[in-house]
């Protein structure tokens, strides 16, 4: 996917995690669950118009980008 201005997005800050590498969603998502579904640690959940990784949980294994049909889930 080749990055725009109408599909970049900023990366979340999350206290005691900044140093860790983590998986988002940006808002190119088409809602079809595939990353929620084969997500091994169950850290992707449905969000408002599109899923939403928790950077807690992430364990940044690329799982939700390989199985996305669009690639939108991107590491930060």
């Amino acid at each position: 996917m080749k990055l725009t201005a109408e599909n970049t997005f900023a990366a979340a800050v999350v206290p005691g995690v900044e140093d860790k590498f983590y998986y988002v969603i940006s808002a190119d998502c088409v809602m079809c669950a595939s990353c929620a579904e084969a997500c091994p640690v169950h850290a992707i959940t449905e969000g408002d118009g599109r899923y939403e990784i928790d950077p807690e949980r992430c364990i940044d294994c690329g799982t939700c980008s390989y199985v996305c049909p669009l690639g939108v889930p991107q590491p930060v």
